[in-house]
């Protein structure tokens, strides 16, 4: 029976060493790299930012959860409100309210889904006069 235990106890002792010398590795590599300038700080972040994060939900899964999130909330429920997902975690709002607290809470609610990172609030108020928009400079 102590042969069983002092074999476990070699077995995690390689695996801790291992992981130990990987992460003694990539922090060297990375200060290594940053210093002479191969390796950018930004692509270190991205590839080892991956690891162990959520794959991305899809657009029209991303878009449902918005949609789910505004219908459960009492402010928000009632409101006939639009989702359009520009990118992966860029979603916009469009629709029309009538009080300018519901247009930021809308705008609220959809920062709280998973998945969402970036919310463009196009939710105009009733009576409210539209954004202007440059003229057109197209040859007549």
């Amino acid at each position: 029976m102590r042969d069983d235990e002092s074999g476990g106890k070699r077995v995690l002792g390689i695996v801790i060493t291992a992981v130990g010398a990987f992460a003694v590795g990539a922090a060297a590599g990375m200060v290594l790299g940053g210093a002479i300038g191969a390796v950018s700080r930004g692509r270190m972040r991205d590839t080892f930012g991956r690891i162990g994060r959520r794959p991305q939900p899809t657009p029209d899964h991303l878009a449902q959860a918005v949609l789910a999130a505004l219908r459960e909330d009492e402010a928000t429920s009632d409101l006939d409100l639009h989702v359009h997902i520009a990118e992966p975690g860029l979603v916009e709002l469009t629709g029309v309210v009538s009080d300018a607290t519901v247009q930021r809470v809308a705008g609220d609610v959809a920062r709280t889904v998973a998945g969402v990172e970036v919310v463009v609030n196009r939710i105009m108020l009733r009576g409210a006069t539209p954004p202007r928009t440059a003229p057109s400079t197209r040859p007549v």
